[in-house]
């Protein structure tokens, strides 16, 4: 007689292999979107969205083609000393020099041009100068053991008088036609310093995301004794940061000049270095250092010119434009805080 064995019972997975790897893939990708839906840069686009959306409802012209092309336009200068100041702080520093570094480099600039300097070199001239201005802090914080918030501070005051002194306090204009062109003219319907900032963004977002430059800094930013304990060279890193940020707020500062076709004494300054820093904060920088990405500068900058223009086409004072920047500054940082105690407390 011969038997019949009977076949085990199969489960789930045994009945249907293909299955297991399906629900992993489904898990994954909800894990990915949960991820993305969590990332401050996300929730900063609802905000534009949904500000936009109102702004539009409140103003017809907000959606027009030259007010939407004026907000990029006016987020220029935000974003590109933002990529600067944004490397400099997740590798740890901090620099409130950056917008006395922009009206010295405007003006050193605009009295080149106005002497007949060729525009090339008076560019380069400028930019250099605030290279020099961010070897400046960096030995001022690093040789002097000044904190870096009183140094650069220091650092702006000084600069402030000297751009008095250089000027007399008068605005230096008119400076040629090619490089008002260059500040003014546009390329297939995009402004020239749109595309300026988009070339300086991927550069530092390059380097950032794809340098072993970029690993060091947020590693610096990250846990400073441990980089010096695995050998990194950190003064050098420091000094490259310092410089990085003070090139970008020289060359936002050119970039605005040739916009406005003069070098103006009384741009920059506090103003500018403060919204500046609530750019790269909001935009997802974090103040304690490491953590932070470019495109999150880009949309922190296009989220603030986003605000002042509704603001101003809604025909709401403009002190209004204030508490709702600090509102978000504050919102920005304390989120921030509560994003570093969660990867943290997973750790």
């Amino acid at each position: 007689m011969s038997t019949v064995m009977s076949r085990p019972g199969r489960t789930a997975q045994t009945e249907n292999p293909r299955e297991a790897p399906h629900v992993d893939d489904k898990r994954s990708r909800r894990d990915r979107l949960r991820s993305v839906m969590a990332r401050q840069e996300t929730t900063l686009v609802m905000v534009i969205l949904v500000i936009g959306a109102a702004a539009s409802i409140k103003s017809d012209l907000f959606l027009s083609e030259d007010n939407i092309t004026e907000i990029f336009r006016s987020s220029v200068i935000y974003f590109v000393m933002g990529c600067g100041a944004a490397m400099l702080i997740i590798g740890g520093g901090l620099d409130f020099s950056a917008g006395a570094v922009f009206t010295l480099s405007a003006l050193m600039t605009s009295k080149m041009l106005v002497s007949s300097v060729p525009w090339p070199l008076a560019v380069l001239g400028g930019i250099a100068l605030a290279a020099l201005i961010g070897v400046l802090n960096h030995l001022v914080i690093t040789y002097w053991h000044v904190p870096p918030i009183i140094a650069t501070l220091g650092v702006f005051y000084m600069l402030t008088g000297v751009d008095n002194l250089v000027t007399g306090g008068n605005d230096v204009l008119p400076l040629p036609q090619v490089v008002q062109d260059i500040g003014q003219g546009s390329i297939l319907g995009v402004p020239n310093v749109v595309l300026i900032a988009i070339a300086v963004g991927l550069l530092f977002w390059f380097l950032l995301e794809w340098t072993r430059f970029g690993v060091n800094v947020r590693a610096l930013g990250g846990n400073r004794q441990a980089a010096v304990a695995n050998g990194l060279r950190v003064t050098r890193i420091d000094l490259a940061l310092y410089v990085l940020a003070a090139v970008t707020a020289g060359l936002a500062g050119i970039v605005y000049s040739a916009r406005v076709g003069a070098g103006q004494v009384t741009a920059g300054g506090t103003g500018t270095t403060l919204i500046v820093i609530t750019a790269v904060l909001i935009g997802g920088i974090s103040l304690m250092g490491g953590m932070g990405s470019i495109q999150g500068v880009a949309i922190g900058a296009l989220l603030l010119s986003l605000i002042d223009n509704a603001l101003v086409l809604s025909e709401i004072p403009p002190q209004y434009n204030s508490i709702v920047i600090g509102t978000i500054l504050v919102s920005a940082v304390a989120v921030d805080h509560l994003r570093r105690e969660r990867i943290f407390r997973k750790r």
